[in-house]
């Protein structure tokens, strides 16, 4: 009995005098080593869509694949916080805390949104970015010269229509939307059931602060090469072109200092789903002329 109030004193100290490492808002699954990679997923994703990029990549690496908060099953955050600021924010003390060397930062969608906006907060943190169909300010890939404030009411109604809707007409919408996304009807199926599973909160939040965040100008501050994948295949039958896709990604992205943009040929959003081989071929040359 002694001997077991020693150890719960000595545990008890060394709890109070080294305070234990706080948890992040997202879940992490670390796999390989070498130089550290980060991917971030979209909008109610899980890590795995991941999954065939790591494979095809170099072996040569520590990949961090996240999953954020609220979606794919993860524990939601306290809405006040911020979506996208809190989650940028524990995704920079992540790097800091956790990686001995600049990470590349991959990301999709919402994911590549942050990849961006962490290389605006903390320019000297990252060593690269690749982002994957997302813009700088997501609005004006429909109408270029709009700015935050007309968004401002559909944004709030988009918001609204989410977390309000019943859950047999937000999977019927799932089941509309995401095959616009999405090639491979297997895929389609995984990523209705990852939604499906994700806080329908979370999911209104972080489209909310998506649409009103304007990132445009701020792009200067982004000193690091960032390599940008779009897509314009899923929305071929409203007039969008491949020409006109890449004009808008090149207005968005003209005050970075290197940047390279490259437009698929028919994948849809998930790109590194639909065309995981092109996809792969453009991260490894980026790479390397980064070096």
């Amino acid at each position: 009995m002694k001997k077991l109030v020693i150890v719960l004193g000595a545990l008890f100290i060394q709890t109070s005098v080294f305070p234990q490492p706080v948890p992040y808002p997202f879940n992490v699954e670390i796999k390989g080593s070498g130089d550290p990679v980060i991917l971030i997923p979209g909008l109610a994703s899980l890590g795995k869509v991941w999954e065939q990029t790591t494979d095809l990549l170099d072996e040569n690496y520590e990949y961090h694949i996240l999953t954020l908060a609220g979606f794919a099953n993860q524990e939601p955050i306290s809405p006040e916080k911020g979506y996208l600021p809190f989650g940028e924010k524990e995704i920079i003390r992540y790097i800091q805390n956790e990686l001995k060397a600049k990470p590349l930062l991959i990301g999709h969608s919402l994911g590549g949104f942050l990849s961006l906006s962490i290389a605006i907060s903390e320019p000297a943190l990252l060593k690269e970015i690749v982002i994957v169909d997302s813009y700088p300010f997501m609005a004006a890939a429909y109408n270029p010269n709009t700015n935050v404030e007309p968004i401002l009411p559909q944004a709030h109604k988009t918001r609204e229509m989410i977390v309000s809707i019943s859950d047999s007409l937000f999977i019927q919408q799932q089941k509309l939307t995401l095959p616009t996304m999405i090639t491979d009807s297997e895929n389609i199926s995984t990523a209705i059931e990852w939604s499906l599973q994700s806080d329908r909160e979370t999911i209104a939040q972080a489209m909310y602060e998506l649409m009103i965040t304007d990132l445009r100008d701020d792009i200067e501050k982004v000193k690091i090469p960032i390599l940008v994948f779009g897509s314009w295949y899923g929305a071929k039958n409203y007039g969008i072109t491949k020409e006109l896709v890449k004009n808008n990604y090149e207005n968005q992205f003209s005050k970075a200092k290197d940047y390279k943009i490259e437009i698929a040929e028919t994948a849809k959003h998930f790109i590194m789903w639909d065309e995981p081989m092109w996809f792969v071929k453009y991260i490894k040359s980026f790479i390397n002329g980064a070096k």
